[in-house]
């Protein structure tokens, strides 16, 4: 980890075996253009019978094994026990973590005119949402 950018653990909740590749092409794209670099990655599913598994990248596709490269450590075995469970049977979650490596070179830009990071927020989805219907009424 580089610790210039930000990073970020976000958790996507599928439905079934629903796996097409286009999520995973995505996150290539992504990673491809400099935009994000994927850091770990671990799949938890809860089969229809309850039966719970959990992959690390490398055991889940050679694609996002490559991806992700020599995990960084941040998901463990205790993540994917704490997230299984609530799992639903017949579910699955993706653990993604992965820095904005966009940001990094924005940083640096900035630094380069003598500038600082003051400060870093996140805006919510539901808030940018909620905003949206507001001005649309």
């Amino acid at each position: 980890m580089a610790g210039n950018a930000p990073v970020d653990l976000v958790l996507v909740e599928f439905s079934g075996d629903r796996f097409d590749g286009r999520v995973l092409a995505e996150l290539e794209r992504l990673a491809a253009d400099g935009t994000i670099t994927v850091l770990d990655a671990l799949l938890v599913s809860r089969g229809p019978d309850g039966a719970v598994t959990w992959m690390e990248a490398a055991n889940v596709d050679e694609r996002l094994a490559s991806l992700v490269g020599e995990p960084s450590g941040v998901l463990a075995a205790e993540d994917a026990e704490l997230i299984a469970e609530e799992l639903q049977p017949d579910t699955a979650i993706g653990m993604l973590v992965f820095e904005h490596t966009w940001a990094a070179t924005l940083a640096e830009a900035v630094r380069g005119v003598g500038g600082r990071l003051v400060d870093w927020q996140r805006v919510p989805a539901t808030a940018l949402t909620a905003l949206a219907e507001e001005a649309s009424s």
